[in-house]
């Protein structure tokens, strides 16, 4: 992929200093691009990049990227899927290569503000305008890319790639945002509509920014359907595959190698599948986990079947704490999905034979693949119970346990359970990507916080879709797509995701969700369509997901150093944030104490 930085501010061409500050910004991210750089600089903006080559690897693809008529300026990081065909009506315009980035610029001049519209892929751009000395900046819809930005101490407008780029300015304080210490600690990571820095900002996913004699006005481009298809299961099931392959192979397409992770799940099984029916000799990889965690033996049954170059990498105990430390030594933000470990040790390999890499992300959240969506179908049939009951329930459990009436147990936990969630959404906020509870949370912080994601659709109590879009609209910014860019970033790799296509997730999200879920099975449709292409054993087994033994990992004796060293010392920076007494009461060797280490590390390299 690319990097890409910039200054916007009144007169910069006149005060050297931010020559070398730009500099220090592109020189901060080399590792999302070090095939090339370049700086361009204007009266009142400068933009800076570090190239990735994936598409035209010849200097054509050199930006900054200035349009024909010089007026135009882009720095474009990311892929735009299908932009061959997008250059087949633009005629009138004299191409100078055959890179997307000068197709964006081309399309700019045409639609100017609604550019984002007709963009389908990742991407996250800033064009500069020098006849309306206006910068124009957009994200793509998911946000696989990302796009930080800043108000420097002199009134600069600083964005980049990394957050890392914009502290390297020296123009903007790095003081912790006690709202995404609050959300990291609620749900592992930091939301995808902040930042962990309270003077850096994010540009959320489909929206736009556009910066004009210093004032910034930000819309949304882009939303998620609102009217559920009206479709019968054979026309769904044909619409689906075309959709598909469809994405796969308009991202297959790069001018680099291109390999596949292969975890041995639905999800990739069915995208090696498809990948290897157009690439030739494609190189799967996956990482072995020790034990009941092991699924390599179903993703080499995939991979024996389409004849792929499998490799598999794994991580010794004795790796896993100098692992996490040089990880999140590297990550801006503070991260505790467990799979970081293995995307990293994985990416690390893919990085010696290739640059594009499919995975096989969002497969869940559009398929319908988590347990939890059965359970929240069994809330939507089953309907709520008077929370006001709640503690007569609870009484009624425990005289029915303490006289052994274990079927009048199961009666009054099920009450319990409908009255504390008693509809989809509130199980969806309280339960789903749960870790420390609000109250919890409160305990551990030193200051008072609150903070919610916010949603930009109606948040339909009646329809399980509606928890499937909160996924893919929370979870897959915040943290999948943060893990998945950042860690292959730090390997000069990009990661592909097919199922993200626009027109695959608008045709998902709006499919009613009996397609895809119900009280039996998981990823109907997927299933469905393809199964035949898939093994038994991978149809068939339960979902297990691309996540760790946290117990084990904790009782490693490296790990457990770390505890002791981070955790139990009152003086480490955690405790700054955290209240000590209240931290040693939740070291219990599981996800709670995982995310405690994940920021305490973390805080020690960046607070």
């Amino acid at each position: 992929m690319c990097g890409i930085a910039g200054i916007v501010k009144r007169k910069i061409l006149e005060e050297n200093f931010y020559k070398e500050t730009l500099k220090n910004m592109t020189d901060s991210i080399v590792h999302r691009g070090p095939d090339d750089e370049g700086h361009e600089f204007f009266q009142n903006c400068f933009l800076g990049f570090r190239r990735l080559a994936i598409v035209d690897l010849s200097k054509d693809g050199h930006q900054p990227m200035y349009s024909d008529t010089k007026n135009e300026c882009i720095v474009f990081n990311g892929e735009i899927y299908g932009y061959r065909e997008l250059k087949k009506d633009l005629s009138h315009y004299p191409f100078q290569s055959n890179t997307d980035t000068e197709v964006i610029l081309s399309l700019f001049q045409k639609f100017d503000s609604e550019l984002p519209k007709h963009l389908n892929g990742m991407f996250a751009f800033a064009i500069w305008d020098e006849e309306k000395q206006q910068l124009f900046c957009a994200r793509d819809r998911f946000g696989e890319k990302p796009f930080y930005y800043a108000t420097g101490k002199n009134c600069e407008f600083i964005f980049a790639s990394e957050i890392k780029a914009i502290l390297a300015t020296g123009l903007v304080d790095a003081e912790l945002n006690d709202e995404a210490v609050y959300h990291f600690l609620r749900h592992m990571y930091v939301d995808s509509q902040q930042s962990i820095y309270k003077n850096i900002k994010v540009l959320s996913p489909a929206h736009q920014l556009i910066l004009k004699d210093g004032k910034i006005d930000i819309s949304q481009y882009w939303n998620l359907p609102a009217e559920e298809l009206k479709i019968s299961e054979d026309e769904a099931i044909s619409t689906f595959k075309n959709l598909v392959e469809d994405s796969v192979k308009k991202q297959l397409i790069a001018d680099v190698k291109v390999g596949a992770f292969l975890s041995g799940g639905l999800d990739s099984g069915t995208l090696v599948a498809l990948s290897s029916q157009n690439t030739q000799n494609l190189t799967t990889l996956g990482f072995q986990y020790e034990g009941d965690w092991d699924e390599m033996p179903d993703a080499r049954s995939i991979a024996e079947k389409y004849k792929t170059d499998h490799k598999e990498v794994a991580l010794q105990s004795s790796e896993i704490p100098e692992v996490l430390a040089e990880v999140l030594k590297k990550m801006d933000e503070p991260i505790a999905d467990t799979a970081i470990l293995a995307t990293y040790t994985i990416c690390k390999e893919a990085a010696k034979n290739m640059t594009v890499v499919i995975t096989g992300n969002a497969g869940d959240e559009l398929f319908g693949g988590y347990k939890w969506y059965q359970k929240e179908k069994e809330i939507l049939e089953k309907g709520s119970a008077n929370p006001s009951l709640l503690p007569f329930y609870k009484i009624g459990s425990a005289v029915s346990e303490k006289l052994g009436l274990e079927k009048s147990r199961h009666y009054f936990l099920d009450k319990i359970f409908r009255a504390k969630f008693p509809d989809i959404v509130s199980y969806q906020k309280e339960k789903v990507h749960h870790n420390f509870s609000h109250a919890e949370t409160l305990s551990l912080l030193k200051t008072n916080q609150n903070y919610d994601h916010q949603y930009p659709f109606n948040l339909d109590k009646n329809n399980l879709n509606t928890c499937m879009k909160m996924d893919l609209t929370n979870i897959i910014p915040g943290d999948y797509l943060v893990k998945d860019d950042r860690i292959a970033m730090m390997h000069s790799i990009e990661l592909r995701t097919p199922f993200l296509d626009k027109n695959l997730v608008e045709f998902c999200s709006a499919l009613p969700s009996k397609y895809k879920v119900d009280s039996a099975q998981t990823k109907i449709i997927l299933r469905k369509a393809y199964g035949d292409l898939l093994t038994q054993n991978i149809l068939t087994k339960k979902k297990q997901g691309f996540g760790a033994p946290i117990a084990d990992w904790l009782k490693i004796p490296e790990m457990e150093n770390l505890t002791v060293k981070i955790l139990k010392n009152p003086s480490s920076k955690i405790f700054t944030k955290l209240d000590f007494d209240v931290v040693q009461k939740q070291l219990h060797y599981n996800y709670k104490h995982w995310s405690l280490l994940v920021l305490g590390i973390w805080m020690e390299e960046h607070a």
